[in-house]
């Protein structure tokens, strides 16, 4: 049976963020015949940086971040209404900042609006990202990312480490709300911990990639579904609570209250899931790579 303190610590993730899942309002917004759309563009040269810390704060539209050039620092273009929004742009002792302040929404279409984002892959960055009714594709491969911080409210979020880091991550957070997530090739991230939490919707989290080092992931889950892709041979252990939610450990062994893959302790590399789901339903699939 769960447990009251299991059930809330499922369950709290509903209200994730609610400044950010009141944008969900903001996505559903007519459009006005009217719009005051502007531009803003902001770039810098890698000048021999050892260290750049971001931080993006996003309401609704579209989110690109990728890789830039060798001799690119940062490069941002943002294309917004300025009825709506007012942004709020610095750059100040290696810090870059980028948010809005709110301004009239009712009857407004802020769908137009998007925001590109390039990281030079030379100066270490510390990533954090915030943002709500957002269609976001965010991929950080070939970076030297230090640490990663996402927080969605109502988004479709495709997040990609196509390539291995260049640096060992320090820490990697994933906060989703009532969202849809797919988190392709985390073991490119080259970290040791792993915190996924998920609200209400649809979460794939797919490990695959270059193995260095063994992974913790610390997974919390409300309503919705989870999917885990593996590779095949990789020695994996889960370790649920929470039983309202269906579980599919496809090819993994219980022991006790524990499950192991086959050949879980002659595997060269491990992956260990603590799991509490509420309710929804909880898959494993095994993958090539």
């Amino acid at each position: 049976m769960m447990t009251p303190m299991s059930l809330s610590r499922a369950t709290r993730r509903l209200g994730l963020r609610a400044a950010l899942g009141a944008t969900v309002l903001l996505a559903g917004a007519a459009q006005a015949s009217a719009q005051d759309w502007r531009t803003l563009s902001r770039s810098r040269e890698y000048r021999g940086e050892e260290s750049l810390a971001v931080s993006i704060e996003y309401g609704a539209g579209r989110l690109e971040v990728q890789p830039g050039a060798d001799n690119v620092l940062y490069r941002t273009n943002l294309r917004y209404d300025a009825d709506v929004f007012e942004p709020d742009f610095s750059y100040s002792g290696n810090r870059l900042k980028l948010a809005f302040k709110d301004g009239r929404i009712e009857g407004r279409n802020v769908k137009g609006g998007t925001l590109a984002l390039q990281l030079g892959p030379r100066t270490p960055v510390d990533l954090e990202l915030q943002f709500g009714a957002a269609q976001a594709e965010i991929e950080l491969g070939g970076l030297r990312l230090q640490s990663l911080s996402v927080t969605t409210g109502a988004s479709a979020t495709q997040l990609r480490m196509s390539k291995p880091n260049l640096v060992e991550a320090e820490a990697v957070e994933i906060q989703a709300g009532a969202a849809k997530l797919e988190a392709w090739h985390l073991a490119n991230y080259r970290t040791a911990t792993l915190e996924v939490s998920g609200g209400v919707g649809e979460v794939l989290l797919d490990f695959s990639g270059e193995w260095t080092r063994d992974l913790d992931a610390s997974i919390e889950m409300g309503l919705g579904s989870l999917t885990l892709q593996v590779p095949r041979g990789l020695g994996v252990k889960v370790t649920r609570s929470g039983f309202l939610a269906g579980f599919n450990g496809e090819g993994l062994i219980k022991r006790g209250n524990v499950y192991y893959s086959e050949h879980y302790e002659q595997a060269r590399h491990h992956l260990t899931v603590d799991l509490d789901a509420a309710l929804g339903s909880v898959r494993v699939v095994w993958v090539d790579g």
